[in-house]
């Protein structure tokens, strides 16, 4: 991995707490927080892609017999079925 040197301020506070969680040099504790920053830039993102476009109102998805549920209540805990994570995969690469 590529690292690169940062310089900045932070708050006193948040950077001695966030030194005792990870018990760690101060890289990582920058490195843990960058990667919670995009994970939960990710978490929005899918949320908000499935609040526009909810996969029980896909024409273009067919399960055929697979039962994903609809009609029963969120949060679904099943695991993905490999159409829909094909489905996925196909729409990611032509949105690149």
């Amino acid at each position: 991995m590529a690292r690169v040197r940062i310089s900045t301020t932070v708050d006193t506070e948040r950077l001695d707490r966030a030194r005792q969680i990870i018990n760690g040099r101060d890289s990582e504790v920058i490195d843990r927080a960058l990667s919670a920053l995009i994970e939960d830039d990710e978490r929005r993102r899918e949320i908000a892609a499935l609040t526009q476009s909810p996969y029980h109102l896909d024409s273009d998805l067919d399960l055929g017999s697979v039962n994903v549920g609809w009609d029963d209540d969120l949060p679904y805990d099943g695991e993905v079925p490999p159409e829909v994570e094909e489905l996925a995969r196909r729409r990611r690469s032509k949105a690149s």
